[in-house]
C-alpha cells in the first residue's frame, strides 16, 4: 500500500528540521500508526541525517549500534573503529559536531529504560551546549505515557526543552480512498472495520472484499491480525488481562461506568485509571451528548471502544477464539458473518462523523465547532455538529441498510428534533445518510438534505 495522506504531519517535521539552530522534537504515538515511516519521509535526500532504532538491548550494544549507524551517516569513520563506550561519552561527542546535523532516536524508551540516567544526562547536555549548535535531535515514542511523561510533565528532567511536537494519531477516513478501489461505501466500511492505523491497512488486499479480507487477514490463525490486540495489550501494559476484560466488557455493550464496574469487578478508583489509559492509548472514549455545555462534569457519559479495529477485533475474533484456534473458521463463519452484519449500522456512525465534518463547510456551508452524537429520554441522534457560538445545528440520521431509503425518514428526524428540548431551541438543519440511496423526490430546502456515500467521501 502506497504512503497516504501525512502531507500536514510532514510540512511539521520538514519545518521543523529547515529551521536554523539547534531543536529537539518529539515525536510520539501508538505502535503501527507510521512514526517510523514518517521519518524516513523526512530524512529521505536530506544530509548529515542519522536514524537510530532503540532496542532492550545493553547499554554497550546500543552504543555500539549507535555509533555505527554515526559513522556511517555522519562520516565518522573513527567511531566505528572505536564506538562510545557511555552515555557521557555519546552526548560528549554531540556537543563537538558541527554544523547542521540530525539525529533521530526512534523508540527513545527503550533506550532510557536501559539507563534511567539518560534523561537527565541529555537535560543537562541540552542546557550546557546542545540548546546553542546546530543539532538536530529528534526523539520518538510508541508509549505515549512515557513519552508524555519524559517530556510533557512537568516533574521530567527534560520539560520545557523541546522546541517542537508531533502526537501522530491514526490516518481520517477519507485517506484510505486512494488505496481500496471501489464505491465510496466500501470505504467507509472498511475504516469502521479497521480504522486509520496503516499497519493494519497494509495487511488487506485491495482485491479483495470486506469479509474475503476478514476471513484471510483476520480471523486465520497465523495471520499477524488475529493476534494483534493481545500483542498490543501485552506490550504497552503490565496487567493485559485486565485491560481485555474492560474492552472486551465495554464491547460487549456495557457502557456505563457503574455497568463496566460490576462487571468487570473493579471499584470506582481502579477503573478510572485503567479507562484513562486506555483513553490515552486512544482504544476508548468517554462520550457525553454534544449539547452539554460542561462535558467533563456531564454524569452522562457512556463509554466506547474507540478504535475500530480493537472493536472489531472484540466483536467477530475474542468470542469465537475456540473455534477459530482449533481451525474450524468455515462452522463459525456463519455467526460470524451475521455479527458483522449487525454491528456495521453502529459501526459506521463515527466515521460517518468524522466524513462530514471534513466536508460540511464546503458541501453544505456549515462550520462545526462541536461534534458527537446526542441522547436525551426517548430520543436520540447519530450525529450532530453545532457552530461556535452553539446557536445552530446539523443533525444527522445514519441509515446504513442495504435497501434505499425513503425520504421520509427527513420528516421523522425533524418531528425527533422538535421534540429535543437541547435541539428545539435551535436553528436546525437535518440530512439523512444513506448507504443503498433513497426513494422519493429530494428536499428543495436548503435545511434538508439527502447524503449518498459519495457526497460523504466523493468519487
Amino acid at each position: 500500500m502506497e504512503f497516504l495522506d501525512r502531507e500536514s504531519e510532514l510540512a511539521v517535521l520538514a519545518d521543523h528540521l529547515d529551521r536554523r539552530g539547534a531543536g529537539l522534537f518529539v515525536l510520539y504515538g501508538r505502535r503501527r500508526i507510521g512514526k517510523t515511516e514518517l521519518l524516513r519521509r523526512a530524512l529521505a535526500d536530506r544530509p548529515r541525517a542519522a536514524y537510530h532504532v532503540g532496542t532492550r538491548s545493553t547499554p554497550v550494544e546500543e552504543l555500539a549500534r549507535l555509533s555505527d549507524t554515526l559513522a556511517r551517516e555522519w562520516g565518522q569513520p573513527l567511531l566505528a573503529a572505536q564506538p562510545l563506550a557511555s552515555l557521557p561519552a555519546l552526548l560528549a561527542f554531540l556537543e563537538g559536531v558541527r554544523g547542521p546535523h540530525c539525529l533521530v532516536l526512534d523508540e527513545f524508551p527503550c533506550m532510557s529504560e536501559g539507563d534511567p540516567s539518560f534523561e537527565g544526562l541529555l537535560q543537562a547536555a541540552w542546557d550546557r551546549s546542545l540548546s546553542r549548535g546546530d543539532l538536530k535531535l529528534v526523539v520518538c515514542g510508541s508509549s505515549v505515557s512515557v513519552m508524555e511523561s519524559t517530556f510533557l510533565s512537568p516533574r521530567a528532567p527534560l520539560y520545557g526543552r523541546r522546541t517542537g511536537q508531533l502526537r501522530l494519531g491514526p490516518l481520517p477516513p477519507h485517506a484510505l480512498r486512494s488505496a481500496f478501489p471501489g464505491p465510496p461505501e466500501r470505504i467507509v466500511e472498511i475504516a469502521a472495520t479497521f480504522g486509520g492505523v496503516p499497519a493494519y491497512l497494509q495487511r488487506l488486499d485491495p482485491d479483495l472484499d470486506l469479509e474475503q479480507n476478514l476471513r484471510r487477514h483476520v480471523l486465520a490463525r497465523g495471520e499477524p491480525l488475529y493476534e494483534e490486540v493481545p500483542f498490543l495489550l501485552r506490550e504497552e501494559l503490565r496487567e493485559p488481562r485486565v485491560y481485555a476484560a474492560i474492552l472486551a466488557t465495554i464491547a460487549g455493550g456495557a457502557r456505563k461506568f457503574g455497568e463496566i464496574s460490576s462487571k468487570v469487578g473493579l471499584d470506582r478508583a481502579n477503573l478510572t485509571r485503567y479507562l484513562s489509559v486506555l483513553h490515552d492509548l486512544g482504544l476508548v472514549e468517554r462520550e457525553v451528548p454534544v449539547t452539554e455545555a460542561l462535558p467533563d462534569r456531564s454524569r452522562k457519559g457512556l463509554y466506547r471502544v474507540s478504535d475500530p479495529f480493537t472493536a472489531t477485533w472484540f466483536a467477530l475474533v475474542h468470542p469465537f477464539r475456540d473455534q477459530l484456534e482449533t481451525g474450524a473458521l468455515d462452522r463459525a463463519w456463519p455467526r460470524i458473518r451475521e455479527r458483522l452484519a449487525g454491528r456495521m449500522p453502529l459501526a459506521v456512525e463515527p466515521i460517518v462523523r468524522d466524513l462530514l465534518r471534513h466536508v460540511l463547510a464546503e458541501r453544505f456551508g456549515f462550520h462545526a465547532a462541536h461534534a458527537g452524537r446526542q441522547w436525551a429520554p426517548g430520543a436520540e441522534f447519530d450525529a450532530v455538529f453545532l457552530d461556535e457560538e452553539r446557536r445552530r445545528a446539523f443533525v444527522v440520521e445514519v441509515k446504513w441498510t442495504q435497501g434505499a431509503v425513503g425520504v421520509g425518514a427527513l420528516d421523522d428526524l425533524r418531528r425527533r428534533v422538535s421534540g429535543d428540548p437541547a435541539l428545539s431551541a435551535l436553528r436546525t438543519t437535518c440530512a439523512v445518510v444513506s448507504r443503498a440511496g433513497f426513494r422519493g423526490r429530494a428536499p428543495s430546502s436548503d435545511r434538508e438534505y439527502l447524503i449518498g456515500p459519495d457526497r460523504l467521501i466523493g468519487e
